[in-house]
């Protein structure tokens, strides 16, 4: 501990970081370094809201996986005492908080031999707390400012990741696993609203959208605002099928939602599965065209990839209004 006694290297390190990846592996190595222990496991809530489960970060940790009950537990326990010490079994575990904005979201637990000095666990707060604060920046920097979902240069990199897992694990179309889509989501006649209400109610009804998908796909997936009034989801479900019920439900909520001044509106999409790698161009380009199937054949729909006849898929006829 010496060598970086007060933990400045340690805050460079981890305020430098710009991907979350490296960012979890930089707390992880930090917390490594501290020399009065050895066996410890960091779980996190990385959603900051309270009702969801805080993960395991470092995977490898020699200490028992804890249950999602037992971390909420540990999570109330140090909220309510700060750091929290108990023996068993010849060792001394000791519950370190992770604050963010004044509430508990994630424990630190340490196995040691001796209780820890009052230095190491201060220092163990502070990078637990630099970390906290630089993964919500990290997040911050990922969001549309309008309606808080994923940006399009987060969506470019989650595609990435998903395609090139998907590679990896070579899961067959008609597994039992579930898959991941992508669903691009456009608001019908969306100009029409700019053009009869103003840019005001435009941004409204696409922030009411924005909820509305958000409500309806889960924690786990991804809701992007892919540009303007366009939407585009990555998620799971176990089949086609599945996955057309997901967009459909969402479909049907818009429908029935009675915007402020404007009223009733739809919603088109089309989606398709991603089994391997492909370019995110490819993969949207696709996606793309089932959406545009769907406006072509009357809007408020969702259409499969899967359905189109390829050769055909493109609109024949330009002076049709997809927007």
């Amino acid at each position: 501990m010496a060598a970086n006694a007060c933990g400045h290297d340690w805050v460079v390190e981890i305020t430098q970081q710009e991907e979350e990846p490296e960012l979890d592996q930089a707390l992880i190595n930090a917390v490594s370094e501290l020399d009065e222990f050895s066996r410890f496991a960091i779980y996190i809530n990385k959603f900051f809201k309270p009702g969801l489960p805080a993960r395991l970060l470092n995977k490898d940790s020699v200490i028992e996986e804890l249950s999602e009950h037992e971390v909420n537990e540990l999570i109330e326990k140090v909220s309510r005492n700060k750091i929290r010490i108990s023996r068993n079994y010849g060792f001394i575990s000791t519950y370190v908080p992770i604050y963010y904005m004044g509430n508990v979201v994630g424990v630190l637990v340490i196995e040691s031999e001796k209780e820890l000095s009052e230095r190491c666990s201060m220092l163990a707060i502070y990078m637990l707390n630099i970390y906290a604060n630089q993964l919500s920046l990290l997040h911050k920097s990922q969001l549309d400012p309008l309606t808080e979902l994923l940006n399009r240069q987060t969506f470019d990199k989650k595609v990435i990741e998903i395609a090139a897992d998907a590679a990896i694990e070579h899961i067959e179309p008609d597994s039992k696993h579930r898959h991941w889509y992508l669903a691009i989501v456009d608001i019908d006649h969306f100009k029409r609203v700019n053009d009869n209400y103003g840019h005001v109610i435009g941004d409204e009804v696409i922030l009411l959208v924005a909820q509305l998908l958000k409500n309806n796909f889960r924690f786990e997936d991804y809701v992007f605002r892919y540009g303007g009034e366009e939407f585009a989801v990555l998620f799971q479900a176990s089949d086609e099928l599945d996955a057309r019920n997901a967009l459909n439900r969402f479909r049907g909520c818009v429908a029935e939602y009675p915007f402020p001044q404007v009223g009733n509106l739809t919603v088109s999409s089309g989606f398709m599965p991603i089994y391997e790698f492909e370019m995110v161009a490819s993969l949207v380009q696709k996606a793309d065209k089932a959406l545009y199937h769907s406006k072509n054949m009357g809007r408020n729909r969702v259409t499969a990839y899967s359905e189109l006849d390829i050769q055909q898929s493109q609109p024949q006829d330009d002076s049709i209004e997809l927007f």
